[in-house]
């Protein structure tokens, strides 16, 4: 009996390690390392974003530079930013077998078309004098900015771009091109 069930452990400790194997331990082609990094940077996940990164970009741009240059202050619009967010993979090229090029569209806030209408609707109204009226009267026009993108949704403008890949020890990594001296 007791043979039976280190045979049975042992039976089951090599089938997982046959599927830990089989995975390959990573993304398994160019649209998954490219749809990992999207993501992680699209969230605000800058760690995991570098790691998918080129060897010759991480050794460019260490970990601790590229994640200073992205990090936001953590504030409230910053952190709800990401639901707005969206992206779309449109094409990958396989150029060869180590190198690719995908279009990716990127659906971001126009922050310039809400800045600018609700700058404009403020400028043209007429504003309290007294400091009380003057937060009633934010309040109520912010508060209709709010209620009319709820409603209608919050004017957006689509970015596309160009992303090189390039396969490095059987993965596929994002290639900024900092390694070649593009930054």
């Amino acid at each position: 009996m007791r043979w039976r069930l280190i045979r049975l452990i042992l039976a089951c400790g090599l089938c997982a390690w046959l599927a830990a194997c089989a995975g390959g331990g990573g993304a398994s082609g160019p649209e998954a390392a490219l749809s990992q990094y999207v993501s992680a940077c699209l969230e605000g996940r800058y760690e995991d974003a570098w790691q998918h990164l080129s060897a010759a970009d991480r050794e460019q741009k260490p970990l601790e530079a590229y994640v200073e240059e992205r990090k936001d202050p953590g504030t409230l619009l910053a952190r709800n930013l990401g639901r707005f967010i969206s992206h779309d993979i449109r094409d990958i090229e396989r150029v060869n077998e180590h190198c690719a090029r995908a279009t990716v569209d990127v659906c971001i806030p126009d922050f310039r078309a809400i800045v600018g209408e609700v700058s404009g609707a403020m400028e043209a109204a007429a504003w309290p004098e007294g400091a009380l009226d003057n937060v009633s009267f934010v309040r109520r026009h912010v508060g209709s900015f709010e209620r009319k993108y709820q409603e209608q949704g919050i004017p957006k403008r689509t970015v596309r771009e160009t992303i090189l890949l390039v396969r490095e020890n059987g993965q596929w990594k994002v290639s900024a091109g900092w390694g070649r001296g593009r930054d």
